[in-house]
């Protein structure tokens, strides 16, 4: 398991303090265990299908249709998966701002919180403390391209971005 670094910083106003940087979050490792999982439910539903009565030896059994639309759903994910491997591909470079696989530490109404900027498809999940946001998102959307210092309000709160990191 990855572990946080402590650095002490100078905060704007806050005088000296210890920041806790996020371990890099490895996107092609989790697009990875994405796959194998698909791969493994493919595999069980293609043995469910190729075991399940056919419709000549049971008029009512639908095991084999449902079998074959979970097939057809779980190719289309898969399908998904390659595009956003052709997602990662094209990953700009890291350039103190907030643009997609920047680590984004913000000042929130309820404390310091780590976001890590993802493509369409990988956000939504929370990996060692750092909550994975997609570039969509409606919070993204308000401080994406902005630099460190940028304050702004979202739902009623005030934020800041107090730090931006490479996800290197």
């Amino acid at each position: 398991m990855a572990t946080h670094l402590r650095i002490p910083q100078r905060y704007p106003s806050d005088g000296i303090e210890f920041r806790i940087v996020p371990p890099m979050i490895d996107l092609r490792q989790i697009l990875q265990d994405k796959r194998d999982l698909l791969d493994r439910q493919l595999a069980e539903a293609k043995f469910t299908r190729d075991h399940a009565a056919t419709p000549s030896e049971s008029g009512s059994d639908k095991t084999r249709q449902n079998a074959e639309q979970l097939m057809d759903s779980l190719n289309d994910a898969k399908k998904k998966l390659k595009a956003l491997e052709l997602e990662l591909n094209k990953l700009p470079s890291f350039s103190n701002t907030a643009t997609t696989n920047t680590l984004v530490t913000l000042r929130t109404p309820l404390g310091i919180k780590n976001f890590l900027l993802v493509p369409d498809g990988f956000g939504g999940q929370t990996i060692s403390d750092t909550f994975l946001l997609s570039v969509s998102s409606a919070l993204a959307q308000v401080f994406i391209n902005k630099k460190v210092g940028y304050t702004f309000s979202f739902n009623g709160g005030a934020y800041e971005i107090i730090f931006l990191n490479p996800n290197t």
